[in-house]
């Protein structure tokens, strides 16, 4: 049977490595629902929410194969630029091609994204005319994400 949680020797509790591994999985096949659904909807402010979440998850569970906690995640919020910057830091360019355009292009998506303008109606923004970052270059990293990341975050 395999052990949802060990046992340190001061008594301290943490999820097993198969546990970590099976939270990583479900974590990227979230990822890939969202990024599924984006491509397919037609409206703009939901496609864009989805592909973030999407970017985000996908992102996360990269950084969960390399050590990081459920608790240091969260410390990253929904800041997309800064899980990319961590990911990229701890390999992420080995497994994929990522241009500075891409980056610029996460960096503006991120800054939309984190501040929930996608999720929550943004009135002030469209009033404003806010420029609304484009999104073309994200799909295609989220797709290159999608195809190559499952078998990346699989291994133990």
């Amino acid at each position: 049977m395999t052990r949802v949680v060990e046992v340190k020797s001061a008594g301290k509790m943490r999820l097993s490595k198969y546990t970590l591994r099976v939270y990583r999985m479900g974590m990227y096949a979230y990822a890939h629902e969202f990024y599924d659904i984006a491509r397919k909807t037609r409206r703009s402010p939901v496609k864009s929410y989805l592909l973030g979440h999407a970017l985000e998850l996908f992102l996360k569970s990269f950084l969960m194969k390399k050590g990081y906690s459920t608790k240091k995640l969260k410390t990253y919020s929904h800041n997309i630029s800064q899980i990319l910057k961590e990911s990229v830091k701890h390999g992420l360019e080995d497994h994929f091609r990522i241009s500075d355009q891409v980056k610029a292009d996460i960096a503006a998506f991120s800054s939309f994204y984190a501040t929930k303008h996608y999720e929550y109606f943004p009135i002030l923004a469209w009033i404003f005319n806010k420029p609304h970052p484009k999104t073309v270059r994200l799909f295609r990293f989220a797709k290159q994400l999608d195809s190559k990341l499952s078998e990346i975050i699989k291994e133990d």
